[in-house]
């Protein structure tokens, strides 16, 4: 190994036991030296790895974001797909005739149902202004006189689920007789789909 020394004289005028103390000294400050270089090249090579470090776990986040947020919106969308179908299915038998006046057009709603001799046909049911009517003609196919009845009526809704129960009166009736059964209510049930009916 070679040791430069800046200043050579001051080897020349010393003791064998000076120079010696001078050229271990002169190569401790050599090791020293070099070793500061190689700790400088070790931080200079953390220093540029750190940025990269910093640029990937930005990505990974931002990968994650994204990933979060298409998740989102495929839930969303199957959320308002089955909403927007139920909407589709209920206008399908809902018509407005005049602003404000709807008109309940299910087939299932205007069949005609028969319980204990009364028949109950020519059934509408609508709505306006947030109040339902329901009119229907009651006619008396059971051979006898009949006296008053209460009829209870429950509205069902496409999947059978019971959305209203109201009551009507129907007056005596003779034998062939019909007279309308006609009962209010105070919310908006025109989407009905069926209706069921028993007598007390």
């Amino acid at each position: 190994m070679f040791i430069k020394f800046k200043n050579f004289d001051v080897i020349k005028g010393t003791s064998l036991k000076e120079k010696a103390f001078i050229i271990m000294c002169a190569f401790e400050q050599n090791k020293k030296g070099r070793n500061l270089k190689m700790n400088d090249k070790k931080n200079k090579k953390k220093i540029t790895l750190n940025p990269l470090i910093i640029l990937i776990v930005i990505a990974v986040i931002i990968a994650i974001i994204v990933i979060i947020n298409i998740n989102n919106n495929n839930n969303k969308t199957e959320n308002i797909t089955p909403q927007g179908q139920e909407e589709q299915n209920t206008e399908s038998y809902v018509e407005e005739i005049e602003t404000g006046l709807k008109i309940n057009k299910s087939t299932k709603l205007n069949e005609a149902k028969e319980v204990q001799g009364l028949k109950i046909t020519n059934i509408q049911l609508s709505t306006k202004d947030g109040m339902t009517t329901l009119l229907a003609d009651v006619i008396n196919n059971s051979g006898a006189k009949t006296s008053l009845k209460t009829v209870e009526i429950t509205l069902i809704d496409k999947e059978g689920n019971e959305l209203t129960k109201v009551t009507g009166i129907v007056d005596s009736l003779d034998v062939g007789d019909s007279k309308q059964l006609n009962i209010g209510m105070t919310s908006d049930y025109v989407n009905a789909y069926d209706f069921k009916v028993e007598i007390k």
